[in-house]
């Protein structure tokens, strides 16, 4: 009977006799039973409120975030006003990259504000939509060089999708200036793949001339921002030298 009490829900049994200590153990057994319920209802009023606060916190980062990406696209937006007033080719093709890089960054807090994990970031997503962006800013029009997306569903940090969005925004942004002459086409392909376990291999390759001396052309800049976003990946970029065109891969811990 007492083991079916317990099962049913019941705090305790006292087994009711004539001796002295019924009344003391049934006393105990209450005020036991009652204590009980009263640590249980105030944890769940503290796990209430915690998840009050919680949702509060959530609500506020997605508000930022929101805030962050609607900031960086009224820049963007500012940028290509300001290319349509520069008759200099050079100036033009320096706030181009520098827009492409901003996308790369906007792109991330657009994901995280439509996301319902505020932590992380679905890189075949985000990839798709960033090439989406670089698409239309890049290289629009016939004959442009097409860009490919093969992308696993994986999941990463805010910060290393920011980093990998700005490496693939320079590598592709300088495959579409030199791997293929104005209207020749051509593709360039975006990979991100598991490499072993809690590792991923992110590639992005095209079939033009490849780098010739071995050294990226350009004024050095999109190297740099390179190298500084794969440190932050505890990683390098490295060029698959008997690649015809220019093969880049950047391997790196999730």
């Amino acid at each position: 009977i007492a083991v079916a009490a317990l099962r049913a829900g019941a705090a305790d049994y006292v087994i009711k006799d004539v001796s002295e200590d019924f009344t003391a153990l049934l006393r105990s057994a209450l005020e036991d039973a009652l204590l009980r319920r009263r640590l249980q209802r105030e944890n769940e009023i503290a796990q209430e409120e915690i998840r009050l606060a919680r949702d509060r916190a959530e609500a506020m980062l997605r508000e930022v975030n929101h805030r962050v990406g609607n900031s960086l696209q009224l820049v963007s937006s500012f940028m290509s006003l300001q290319m349509r007033h520069i008759s200099d080719e050079g100036a033009r093709e320096a706030l181009r990259e520098s827009q492409a890089r901003i996308e790369a960054v906007a792109h991330v807090h657009r994901r995280l504000y439509t996301s319902g994990d505020m932590s992380r970031v679905a890189m075949d997503e985000y990839l798709q939509g960033l090439m989406d962006e670089l698409s239309k800013s890049l290289g629009p029009g016939e004959g442009s060089p097409r860009l490919v997306i093969d992308a696993a569903p994986l999941w990463v940090t805010t910060d290393q999708a920011v980093s990998l969005g700005v490496v693939v925004a320079e590598l592709v942004t300088n495959a579409v200036k030199y791997a293929y002459q104005p209207g020749q086409g051509g593709e360039i392909r975006i990979s991100l793949k598991p490499d072993g376990e809690h590792r991923a291999l992110l590639t992005v390759e095209d079939d033009g001339p490849g780098l010739g001396d071995g050294t990226p052309k350009g004024t050095g800049l999109g190297g740099k921002i390179i190298s500084a976003m794969a440190s932050g990946l505890r990683s390098a970029v490295e060029f698959d030298a008997a690649h015809k065109g220019v093969r880049a891969k950047l391997a790196f811990d999730l």
